[in-house]
Formats: structure tokens, C-alpha cells, sequence
């Protein structure tokens, strides 16, 4: 930038009387001048405030993973125009019941980007020693939402994790939900016959038969020995459409939401911002042993008949 601004010639003067003192911290720390390095300073401290703030963005995740709680898990289809910005929508079936619809969202992170890995607290509270029986969810809007992976409460202290859908949980029966993904050839969903299953499913207020999906847990593919887990359609009852305009969020208070945001922009800080404080830190070492060497330095010069020294002087 110095050079392509003509800059540099305007330090060709300090650059020649300084060349004359051989001492090296010296000679680094007049090069520029204070302003300079203030601004240089004040540049660092902004790129990065805005890195942390923007940290779980960069990181491709939102939320942390936690294993030990009931935990929600939404795995996006990494594909053009698989993630959205639409409210989503969940609700589980748990002890007989379907619990009222969460909007699934973290505050201060792009939710649902693609290919991205989402981790919800909101159904912490259900944590049946049976496990979730069942999982619905909802898109509010027309902007698609393409799923790959839903993990869940499985009741033994952990979660498990659905990778593929039986072409019926959308509907049911209806087939444009899984469009352009390929048909799986191995095993099938139900016994009896060959029965499609899709590695990811559209949800979609485009059509009236994507608008959500719901499924059993804890299913696995016929003829299958594997135990791949499989979202297969859930009849036994319906929790109906939410009322989107007035979904209920996970209950935190302000303060608990602003700490979720700033410790995990922090955790999910992106590697540059660390490069970033790692260079930083050094900067700053060299400019302590620049100081540490200047005082004794200056002495010296000050002493001797030179117009370096006579100018310190």
C-alpha cells in the first residue's frame, strides 16, 4: 500500500538518517511515526472485535454440542440453495404427547446456512428415560429448507442421528419433496417390498405437501444390518400446524443470551482471527524488546557528535 500510494518517498528521509544507526530496535521503532502505529494499532483492534462478533458465522456451526442434555440436531443439505433464513419450526413426541412448537433459532448466528450443523437447546427439559418418540418440523416460509441429518434424544444419555427418509414422511406420499436427490439403492423402509428412501428431504411452503415432515426415532432400514437409522412416517397423531407468527423461543434470559453469543463467537472464532492475535502478540513482543533496548540506546547516541545523536540530544 506504501508504495502504491507514493507513501514510501515520504519516508526516504527518516529511512536515510536512520540507516546510519546500526541499531536495529531503534532504527524499527522511528521508522514510522507514532500516528502510524497508532492507526495501525486501532486498525487491528477493529478487524478483530468484528472477527469475534462474526466468529460462529465463519465457523460453518451454530450452538455447541452437547451430548449429555437433550439436544436437537439439523444437519443442511450441502447443496445450491439448501439453507434458508425462514423460521423453522419443531415439535417432539415424548411421553405419549407432542410438546407446543419451538422456533428453532440461535441469536447472532445465520441458522440453517448450507451445510451447516445446528445444535438447539430448546427441548432440554424432555429428557425421557424413553427417549423422543417422534419429530415434527415446520418451514414458516417459501424460502426451502434441504435436510440431511436430524439428531435426537434418544433417552440413554445421548443422541442419535437419522441420515436418511423414507419417501413417505413428507405428505405422506408425496414425492416432490425429495427432487434432483438420488435414490438410494441399498435396503428399503418398510418390509414387504422395495420402498424408497433419500438422503435428505426438502421442507417448503412451495408446496402444500413440503410445508414439514414428521417421523418415528429410533427406526432402522429393512434388510439392513447396519442399523442405519431411517425418519419413517408417523401416524399415530398430529401436533398440526404451528402458528408461526407466534412460536415460542427457548427461554433465556438477556443476560444468559448475550453470554451464548459472545463465548460462542469466541469458541467458534475462525482460524484467521487466531493467525491474527498470534501476529499481534508478536508485534507487540518485538515492540517491548524495542523499548527495552531504546532507553540504553538513546544514551549512547546522545553522547556521541553525530546529527543522529545531536537531534536525540
Amino acid at each position: 500500500v506504501c508504495f502504491e500510494n507514493g507513501l514510501f518517498t515520504a519516508q526516504k528521509n527518516r529511512f536515510r538518517k536512520l540507516s546510519n544507526n546500526h541499531n536495529t530496535f531503534s532504527f524499527l521503532r522511528h521508522l514510522f511515526t507514532k500516528s502510524q502505529r497508532a492507526l495501525a494499532t486501532s486498525m487491528l483492534a477493529f478487524i478483530v472485535c468484528v472477527s469475534l462478533l462474526a466468529g460462529q458465522c465463519l465457523s460453518g456451526d451454530c450452538g455447541d454440542q452437547n451430548t449429555s442434555i437433550p439436544q436437537m440436531t439439523i444437519h443442511v443439505y450441502d447443496g445450491d440453495n439448501a439453507g434458508t433464513d425462514d423460521k423453522i419450526a419443531a415439535s417432539i413426541y415424548v411421553d405419549g404427547a407432542w410438546t407446543p412448537w419451538y422456533r428453532l433459532d440461535h441469536s447472532g448466528c445465520d441458522n440453517f446456512d448450507q451445510g451447516m450443523t445446528n445444535y438447539f437447546d430448546e427441548f432440554a427439559d424432555y429428557n425421557s428415560a424413553s427417549g423422543w418418540e417422534a419429530i415434527a418440523l415446520y418451514n414458516c416460509d417459501t424460502d426451502g429448507l434441504e435436510i440431511d441429518a436430524v439428531g435426537y434424544w434418544n433417552g440413554a444419555d445421548s443422541t442419535s442421528v437419522i441420515d436418511f427418509f423414507c419417501f413417505n414422511v413428507a405428505g405422506p406420499f408425496e414425492e416432490d419433496c425429495f427432487t434432483d436427490l438420488d435414490e438410494l439403492p441399498q435396503g428399503s423402509c418398510y418390509s414387504g417390498g422395495s420402498s424408497a428412501y433419500y438422503d435428505a428431504v426438502w421442507i417448503d411452503q412451495n408446496n402444500a405437501g413440503c410445508q414439514g415432515i414428521q417421523f418415528y426415532t429410533g427406526k432402522t432400514l429393512v434388510d439392513d444390518d447396519s442399523g442405519t437409522f431411517v425418519a419413517k412416517y408417523f401416524y399415530s397423531s398430529s401436533p398440526g400446524s404451528p402458528s408461526c407468527s407466534n412460536l415460542l423461543l427457548d427461554e433465556k434470559t438477556e443476560f444468559a443470551a448475550m453470554k451464548e453469543l459472545f463465548v460462542g463467537s469466541i469458541a467458534n472464532v475462525h482460524w484467521s482471527v487466531y493467525a491474527g492475535c498470534l501476529l499481534a502478540l508478536l508485534v507487540f513482543v518485538v515492540y517491548k524488546m524495542c523499548q527495552s533496548q531504546r532507553s540504553g540506546a538513546y544514551k549512547t547516541l546522545a553522547a556521541q557528535d553525530t546529527e543522529y545523536g545531536a537531534l536525540r540530544a
